[in-house]
């Protein structure tokens, strides 16, 4: 039985719903997120929207609990390889200045989610969880103070990054971190 036939036994379909409510997210806002585009974008029923979520706010909070887990997973990783602190530098002037950690549509969304935190105390809370993942994986190279204002870096020429359509010089990014990290704590 397909998903709009009725069937009872649909395992896969919140997670359709979140999977509907991110591309709905990442490609026209979260304006554009209701119950009713979800459901059709999902190809569940309308009744499902409410049978598995509490309100449009759970299910625009789980749409970006997946993109957080993705952009999670891909820092960690890009930060779990180096091996010495030359490389971790390297790692994050790939991260500000490269073309594969980070989409232009996730980027999007990363902007969608920080401005729907304003008001979502769930996304909020999601957020600060992205904040705090980061933070983490760059402690794995970094003292605390070098993590926090490399995050800073990181955050702000990205957004730099993606909003002007341009990377800025490797070469001065690099110089920035080698910076933060001589100044100490």
């Amino acid at each position: 039985m397909s998903a709009r036939s009725g069937a009872r036994n649909d395992p896969g379909r919140r997670d359709r719903i979140s999977a509907a409510a991110l591309e709905i997210i990442l490609e026209q806002g979260v304006a554009r997120v209701s119950h009713r585009a979800v459901a059709q974008r999902a190809d569940v029923p309308l009744g499902s929207m409410t049978y598995h979520f509490a309100g449009i706010d759970e299910v625009i909070t789980e749409a970006f609990t997946l993109l957080v887990t993705r952009q999670s997973e891909r820092y960690h990783e890009l930060l779990e390889a180096p091996k010495t602190i030359e490389e971790a530098h390297e790692a994050i002037v790939e991260i500000i200045c490269g073309e594969d950690f980070s989409s232009p549509r996730e980027m999007a969304g990363i902007f969608e989610l920080y401005s729907y935190s304003r008001h979502s105390p769930a996304s909020a809370a999601l957020a600060r969880t992205w904040m705090d993942n980061s933070a983490e994986s760059l402690s794995r190279h970094f003292s605390p103070a070098a993590a926090e204002a490399i995050d800073s870096l990181i955050e702000g020429w990205t957004i730099h990054h993606h909003l002007l359509g341009a990377a800025p010089a490797r070469d001065r990014v690099r110089a920035a971190v080698q910076a933060i990290v001589a100044s100490g704590d």
